[in-house]
């Protein structure tokens, strides 16, 4: 009787271990931070990836009190006017890309993209902002700070 409530027992442990084993999370390894904003009348959550996984940053829109779900917003890519010459940032095609400086003032979300160019050498800064006012996420407006600044 002994020797089967032991087998039972480890039974029991070991299927209770590997159900544990099995719960994949929901947050994805790329992400390193998560952010909640109280912007006017809704919540943002900005989810910041590891840069060197992802290129990408995140946004989601809520309305409380039940967090219905808007919008979500991925930024992958920008569009500046670098030199007189409008062009397209695409974040996949980059030695490397970080974010930073990310705020909200009154109901505008302000980052900076620092954007490193795959060929040659050198970077590109810009700052960035999403006004949520119009209770959506539009695409950012960028305006590339010259290297002397």
């Amino acid at each position: 009787m002994n020797k089967l409530l032991f087998i039972f027992f480890i039974s029991i442990c070991l299927s209770v271990a590997s159900a544990e084993q099995a719960a994949p999370s929901h947050v994805p390894v790329a992400v390193s931070d998560v952010t909640t904003y109280r912007i006017g009348k809704y919540i943002v959550k900005i989810i910041e990836y590891n840069t060197r996984a992802e290129g990408k940053l995140g946004m989601e829109l809520f309305v409380p009190p039940e967090y219905k779900f808007i919008q979500r917003r991925i930024i992958n890519k920008i569009n500046v006017n670098i030199d007189g010459q409008d062009q397209v940032l695409d974040f996949k095609d980059t030695a490397g890309v970080f974010f930073d400086n990310i705020t909200v003032e009154k109901e505008i979300i302000k980052f900076r993209v620092e954007f490193h160019v795959r060929r040659g050498v050198g970077y590109y800064l810009s700052e960035c902002s999403v006004d949520v006012n119009s209770g959506s996420l539009p695409e950012p407006v960028c305006h590339h700070i010259p290297n002397s600044e």
